[in-house]
């Protein structure tokens, strides 16, 4: 069963059109893969998806028709964005972060989840009082994802997770996003770069060039044609 169910997107930035009649789908409880180099599209598309700038086509979430709707409204209805270079809030400490994150909640929710990814993210829990801004990289993108993870979505959106991260880093933050997806069933979708990681952890996948899709598949299939893999996987 689909969440999420693009058609005929097309979105930009002013005259600029970015998107180019793109359609994807990411079923209930599947992590999906988008692909691409840079200036495919990638962060575009996430932002369309996400309400952060204006498109046109569908996006359907939910079998409900959710393009035009702002952020704050699709937080509330279940989906959570992770922007590129992870967005976190510098001057404030991992526990306000995450407090953060849950806006929309009850207090008691919110405790009630802080500790939970606290667990999931033991290094959070030794920086809790800790600004976000004297963190490394790697601590940033997991408080960022963890932040996102508050308002209890049901569908998350990664942009380029792995993007500045050392190789163990990277592995370990993907990892947690694999866990997360098993034991709650969280439906992800990532765009990366990073194809052979993304891949590992993805049921499927689509790769994006100029702003239209040009392939797609199991993550199987894409790890397995050839095209593919000399363009993302330098095989």
């Amino acid at each position: 069963m689909s969440l999420l169910t693009l058609a005929d997107v097309r979105a930009g930035y002013g005259p600029v059109e970015v998107l180019d009649g793109l359609g994807l789908r990411v079923d209930q409880g599947e992590i999906v893969v988008v692909l691409g180099a840079n200036g495919a599209g990638k962060t575009t598309l996430l932002r369309a998806i996400s309400g952060m700038i204006p498109l046109h086509g569908s996006v359907c979430f939910d079998d409900v028709e959710v393009a035009g709707r702002k952020p704050e409204e699709l937080v509330r209805m279940g989906m959570a964005h992770v922007p590129q270079g992870r967005g976190t809030f510098n001057d404030l400490t991992v526990e306000e972060n995450l407090q953060v994150g849950g806006f929309a909640r009850s207090a008691d929710e919110v405790a009630e989840d802080l500790d939970r990814w606290l667990d999931v993210f033991p290094r959070l829990r030794e920086r809790r009082d800790q600004t976000a801004g004297s963190m490394s990289g790697g601590e940033q993108q997991m408080l960022a994802i963890a932040r996102a993870l508050m308002s209890r979505p049901r569908l998350l959106l990664l942009d380029e997770p792995s993007l500045g991260l050392a190789p163990l880093i990277t592995a370990d933050v993907f990892e947690r996003i694999a866990q997360i997806n098993a034991e709650l069933g969280m439906s992800v979708l990532v765009v990366e770069q990073n194809a052979n990681l993304a891949l590992s952890i993805a049921q499927r996948g689509y790769v994006l060039e100029t702003g239209s899709i040009v392939a797609s598949g199991s993550a199987e299939e894409l790890s397995a044609d050839d095209a593919i893999r000399r363009a993302y996987l330098g095989v």
